[in-house]
């Protein structure tokens, strides 16, 4: 499709990718709706004898993200059979989205959600990058034997 038409100052527009498709592991064909980012640590303050936070210490620092979207398929049949759960802590490849905070090797967090209703289905996965790439790396390979 074509890029939206815009004047003055440039803006980021839209769930938007770097000129390829956005792809998703585990779903084929999907129309994207939102993705939404949070960036989450553990944070603990070390207080002083009067109760004053004095020093704070941040840790396992990721992002979660949020992404709605709805199923579709070359047939109401295929649709339907991409409205299905991933198994749980799957690892979960985005790619090409135009903001590269969205792009890379994710787990599936659990929260999911298939909401059907009297107007197109909404699926919705959480899942979480560590900021670490060594901890993420580790924690989006399974473990074998």
């Amino acid at each position: 499709m074509p890029n939206e038409v815009q004047t003055g100052t440039g803006i980021l527009h839209g769930v938007a990718n770097n000129g390829s498709a956005i792809t998703m592991t585990g779903y084929a064909t999907f129309i994207l709706e939102t993705s939404k980012a949070q960036h989450k640590f553990k944070i603990e303050a070390i207080e002083d004898e009067l109760g004053f936070d004095r020093s704070l210490i941040a840790t396992n620092a990721n992002v979660e993200v949020d992404i709605t979207w709805t199923p579709s398929g070359a047939s109401r049949a295929a649709a339907a059979a991409t409205a299905a759960f991933l198994t749980p802590l799957s690892l979960v490849t985005l790619a090409n989205f135009s903001a590269a905070t969205f792009n890379g090797d994710w787990v599936y967090i659990g929260d999911s959600s298939i909401d059907l209703s009297h107007k197109q289905a909404k699926m919705q996965l959480k899942l979480r990058k560590y900021d670490d790439t060594d901890q993420n790396s580790s924690l989006t390979t399974t473990v074998s034997g």
